[in-house]
């Protein structure tokens, strides 16, 4: 067994690269228990800290190979706890503003949607009907539009076509949703996000 501590941050990268999964288990057994601290302290939450962690270590699992270290893995883990609670915060405004955004259209007098009528289980298998109904391209814009975020020029570098195209695309669904959603279709572009 090797002792870890003689080598180098970037002598660990450089053996992380290779798949040594005790290279990994000694920053794993390093750094887990300071991230969790800090992950559970900044969410306030400790089941969330535990997942952030587990996704840190896992991430750097998967992109072991291709993997660069700038700087050293104090640096590295501070980054990457950051983001990942930086997300997670997104993500829950996300979640409250979906909730709070489905409520006022649910309860809107203008909208001909009746709450005791209205199954969001049975729109969501619409909704995911209607989008396969889509073109093949056009339904892997707009997924990678509304379901994955990406931005126009991301989708349009991603699958080596023009931003206009991309817009063309989005602007074809969006029109088909619309058709089939009439009245829902507001409802229905928030399941997309959710």
């Amino acid at each position: 067994m090797y002792s870890y501590d003689l080598y180098t941050d970037f002598e660990i990268a450089d053996l992380l690269a290779n798949s040594d999964k005790s290279a990994f288990n000694y920053l794993y057994d390093k750094y887990w228990d300071k991230l969790f601290v800090i992950a559970s302290n900044r969410l306030n939450d400790l089941v969330e800290g535990e997942e952030v962690v587990q996704d840190i270590f896992f991430n750097l699992w998967r992109k072991r190979e291709s993997f660069k270290l700038q700087r050293g893995f104090e640096n590295y883990f501070a980054v990457a706890v950051k983001y990942e609670v930086i997300d997670r915060r997104a993500r829950r405004l996300k979640d409250r503003e979906f909730r709070d955004m489905l409520s006022q259209a649910l309860q809107d007098e203008r909208t001909e949607v009746h709450f005791y009528q209205f199954d969001l289980d049975q729109l969501a298998m619409q909704l995911e009907y209607r989008i396969n109904q889509l073109p093949k391209k056009c339904r892997l814009v707009f997924s990678l539009s509304r379901q994955s975020n990406l931005t126009n020029k991301q989708i349009a570098k991603k699958l080596v076509i023009s931003e206009k195209a991309v817009e063309k695309h989005i602007t074809h669904a969006l029109k088909f949703l619309k058709q089939h959603f009439r009245h829902y279709f507001s409802v229905a572009l928030l399941l997309l996000v959710s």
